[in-house]
């Protein structure tokens, strides 16, 4: 038996936010670009015995500050096979000095509206330790899990004095061995400030911005 690890590296689309002028933008809170990390593909399936992971990893451009507005994935498994992810996946953001410095923040992705025993238990105290796990038919005998992250940083993501990377990774695993290929969606979207902006109390207000 063995962890059959994958490792993704999402696609970058950058947007550009227009219809302000630098000045005004440098004593506001308006970001300057929309970052977006998308990725679409297939997650192999395990040998006989083994359990597997995957993580979805990529650095953010240290030149600038970043909010995180939204974050989720999905997990498809078609032809009448039951999918049987974990409950729940993490994500680490981590913001990391050329000193060897590191500050790391941790969040949870949550699938609660497919999470259940393979017996349809779905009721709090009904489901055991050891079947934390989720099975959600969608259309036929598709199984799809969406997680979501409902707790998302309220602090600006941003290179202070001396920080020179940023990075993100997020991971799911699977509650049962040798399991099936199954294809993955994951979707992740900041909003880009201009360093400038980083001091900028209006951003580093979580009420203000994001509330």
């Amino acid at each position: 038996m063995a962890l059959v690890t994958t490792t993704v590296v999402p696609d970058l689309r950058l947007t550009p936010f227009t219809g302000i002028s630098e000045v005004a933008r440098e004593r506001s809170g308006i970001a300057r670009a929309e970052v977006v990390y998308t990725a679409v593909g297939t997650w192999p399936a395990t040998g006989a015995g083994d359990n597997r992971s995957i993580s979805f990893n990529f650095e953010l451009d240290p030149a600038y500050g970043y909010v995180l507005m939204d974050a989720n994935a999905a997990f498809i498994k078609y032809a009448d096979d039951k999918n049987s992810m974990e409950a729940t996946g993490v994500m680490q953001i981590s913001t990391v000095s050329a000193s060897g410095g590191e500050e790391s923040q941790w969040y949870s992705y949550i699938s609660n509206s497919a999470r259940q025993t393979s017996a349809g238990n779905t009721a709090i105290g009904s489901i055991g330790a050891n079947d934390y796990n989720t099975m959600f038919p969608i259309t036929g005998n598709n199984s799809i899990i969406v997680f979501t992250m409902e707790t998302k940083p309220t602090a600006l993501l941003f290179p202070f004095p001396g920080v020179d990377a940023m990075a993100c990774t997020s991971m799911f695993g699977e509650h049962k061995a040798q399991e099936g290929s199954q294809a993955y969606r994951f979707y992740m979207r900041f909003l880009q400030y201009d360093i400038v902006q980083g001091y900028n109390y209006i951003v580093n207000s979580p009420i203000m911005t994001r509330g």
